[in-house]
């Protein structure tokens, strides 16, 4: 055999082989380029198909909220196209704030973090405490009722807000470790005896809805009744549902305006008008056991109930709604008052024209037959009691202290005059916190130790005095050792009768700060730190009251000589997350829906509103809210499935309709500063903004959403200067998903 070698051969070869590396280079360099367009038009697909279904539940969502009720429901389909549905519980909700003083600005910042810390910011003058109150925002929450540790009876009964339950309120109660159910409907009334027992623990009565809850001991007893929706800025109200004891019922209502007066129970009902410079109308009942009694004012107004013989106690607010004030107006009661001094210096109070002068830490009983004001020039404590003794003595009585650092049922500082009665006198400590600890000043009595600590423990302590105790009764925090200084409630209690309306057990956790701060000022929040768990331990503490879903605040501080103001409120609530997330020409794209916002990062990261949170404006000065607060129902299938998603309204509650200064919300996330900047769009028409820009004080021809610089995620409602009639309202809704 032969062999040739063929030079045109091996060229044809070698160039058929550059040739087909170059007809791939061509191509890889193709594929290089139009790769990325190719998922970019994919990622825009998926926008596209997504967007609008989260549109479609947004309005929903928003319609069912601001209109339906409770049990309304709406069903529309989801249909991922190649990427993912899921729940995200981490990244925060949304926050308004009010300020009830001109040129005052309360800012809020890592309020929605789930840990323990949040920062507040109010220049404008002094802040002397900030109360936390737990909204219990979900359908799931249980409301728990602290009972205290005596031996007593409940009485209770379901409130409604906006609207009545469809379904009944179910109650548990924890007496001495024997749980028991009950189902209430509305005006039906639970009756139940509890027995402390020190070895065993505190009694619970726990709901999964709110209620009024009177507890009561002995023959007789006195207590101020909250209202059913408490204006945040005085604590005065319009409407009260309250479950009636058997026997002799007084009911005393004091206003400041002349005010037309409702009452139905199932005994008795009526109308009737106040009188009085000091508006005032009182009514007498003979009531039976189960009587649930509904009364209604025109006017705000306070409301006092007595019950049986003329016994026990009840501190009285100042006109601001706080225990400690300089300024009373009190109802035409007959029986006595008690004022208490605890400064370190006398105090003048008015009463009449004639001035009494009230003794360095120190007390004065004095007759009480009318509606009348008491001013004073120094902070004081007033008890209302219904019989007229001699000093501090009462056949018994049953109160919350209020904190002298907040004025509020707890604080870090509590002090009273040691009560004087035929049987034993003792103080029931409870925590407000998970830990804290503190120091007791007082006649103690025999085995009592003066200092307490309370280490994630949810038990009180109960405290007895001695028989001939007669001094102050105080206590403060121990701020020597490493526990947090942390608020606790403080209950007095008097010989072997009494009365006293029993709030939830995160309502009005107060910590005083006490000074002025232009900057940030960081508070720690009364609650156990959750930012490092998951989203199912996350919304186990929500649900059972370990960590907030929803919570307001009020910020407290001097004003025009009140030295607990209410200089500002707001309301936070966590909003669950709907996300979509999907591949576009880069990773980490997304479509999210929370609070009836929608918003997008497609393309190339960039925050896109594509619904704005539901707001409803004017006429005039006027800004109505309704957040939509979505939680998914336990056992809903997400992912890339094609669902029928339902969403449910179970209650819609009312926050506040206040008259404020300034209206401010904030939105955290990544989207905040791109919704406070789409909400000002129409500013470009404000020939004053474009003059003097960032100068909101001279912006006088716009009313609406003003983002003050670029960056923020906070906006501010403006009216020109005029105050803004504010409503806040609250929706609960559930959605639940199944898969087509």
């Amino acid at each position: 055999m032969q062999r040739r070698y063929d030079e045109e051969a091996v060229s044809a070869a070698i160039a058929t082989v550059l040739l087909f590396a170059g007809v791939l280079a061509i191509i890889s360099g193709m594929m290089v380029t139009i790769t990325p367009v190719i998922n970019e038009k994919h990622g825009s697909v998926e926008r596209q198909a997504m967007s609008g279904q989260m549109l479609d539940l947004a309005d929903e969502t928003v319609r069912i909220s601001e209109t339906g009720l409770p049990g309304d429901s709406a069903t529309l389909p989801l249909r991922p196209h190649s990427g993912e549905l899921g729940w995200d519980f981490i990244r925060g909700g949304t926050w308004y704030s009010v300020s009830f003083v001109e040129d005052g600005s309360l800012r809020l910042d890592d309020l929605l973090d789930l840990d323990n810390t949040v920062r507040l910011r109010y220049p404008n003058g002094e802040v002397s405490a900030v109360c936390f109150s737990d909204l219990r925002a979900s359908k799931d929450a249980i409301w728990n009722y602290r009972i205290p540790a005596i031996n007593g009876t409940v009485l209770a009964t379901p409130v409604t807000t906006l609207q009545q339950p469809l379904d009944s309120t179910s109650i548990y109660l924890d007496n001495q470790g024997n749980d028991i159910e009950f189902t209430l409907k509305p005006d039906e009334v639970l009756n139940t005896n509890f027995t402390y027992n020190p070895s065993i623990g505190d009694n619970w009565l726990s709901s999964d809805g709110p209620l009024k809850v009177i507890f009561l001991r002995g023959n007789g007893g006195t207590t101020l009744v909250t209202p059913d929706l408490a204006n945040p800025d005085n604590n005065m109200g319009r409407s009260w549902t309250i479950p009636l004891p058997p026997g002799k019922v007084s009911l005393f209502l004091v206003s400041d305006d002349l005010t037309q007066v409702t009452w139905t129970s199932n005994s008795s009902n009526g109308t009737a008008t106040s009188d009085g410079e000091i508006s005032s109308w009182n009514k007498n009942f003979n009531t039976e056991l189960g009587d649930v009694l509904q009364v209604h004012s025109s006017s705000p107004a306070r409301l006092m109930m007595t019950w049986g013989e003329d016994t026990g106690s009840t501190i009285w607010p100042d006109v601001n709604g706080r225990g400690l004030g300089t300024t009373f107006s009190l109802p035409a009661a007959n029986g006595s008052i008690l004022v208490e001094n605890p400064s370190s210096s006398s105090v003048a109070i008015e009463i009449d024209g004639l001035y009494n002068t009230i003794p360095a830490r120190d007390s004065t009983r004095i007759p009480w037959d009318k509606a009348n004001q008491i001013v004073s020039n120094s902070p004081i404590q007033i008890h209302w009691l219904p019989e007229n003794m001699l000093g501090t003595f009462r056949t018994g009585s049953m109160e919350m202290i209020p904190a002298l650092d907040s004025g509020m049922s707890s604080g870090l500082e509590h002090s009273f005059s040691t009560p004087n009665s035929n049987g034993d006198e003792f103080v029931i400590i409870q925590p407000a916190s998970p830990e804290t600890s503190l120091n007791l000043i007082a006649d103690l009595g025999h085995n009592e130790t003066p200092h307490l600590a309370f280490n994630d423990s949810k038990n009180s302590r109960v405290v007895t005095l001695s028989p001939i105790a007669s001094n102050l009764v105080r206590t403060s925090v121990n701020t020597t050792d490493i526990l947090n200084d942390a608020p606790f409630r403080l209950i007095s209690v008097a010989g072997n009768d009494g009365m006293m309306e029993l709030n939830h057990d995160g309502f009005e956790r107060c910590q005083p700060i006490g000074y002025r701060a232009s900057g940030w000022i960081q508070v720690t929040l009364p609650w156990k730190d959750m930012s490092m768990h998951s989203n199912t331990q996350i919304k186990e503490a929500w649900n059972d009251g370990t960590h907030p879903l929803g919570i307001s605040i009020q910020a407290l501080g001097p004003n025009n000589g009140d030295p607990l103001y209410t200089l500002a409120s707001a309301w936070g609530v966590h909003l669950p997350r709907l996300n979509y997330e999907f591949t576009s020409s880069v990773s980490g794209m997304e479509i999210g829906y929370r609070g009836g916002f929608v918003g997008t990062n497609h393309p190339e990261f960039q925050a896109d509103v594509l619904k704005l949170p539901p707001a409803r404006e004017g006429p005039g000065p006027r800004l109505a809210v309704t957040v939509p607060l979505t939680m998914p129902e336990q056992g809903s299938s997400l992912g890339s499935s094609e669902v029928d998603l339902t969403v449910e309204l179970n209650q819609r509650e009312q926050l506040a309709t206040v008259l404020g200064h300034e209206i401010r919300r904030g939105w955290d996330g990544p989207y905040g500063s791109a919704i406070a900047s789409e909400s000002s769009q129409e500013l470009a028409f404000s020939s004053d903004w474009l003059t003097f820009p960032g100068q909101i004080e001279r912006l006088e021809d716009y009313v609406g959403w003003v983002q003050l610089t670029n960056s923020s995620s906070e906006a501010i409602y403006h009216a020109a200067g005029k105050p803004v009639l504010f409503n806040l309202q609250l929706s609960q809704l559930t959605i639940s998903t199944e898969v087509v």
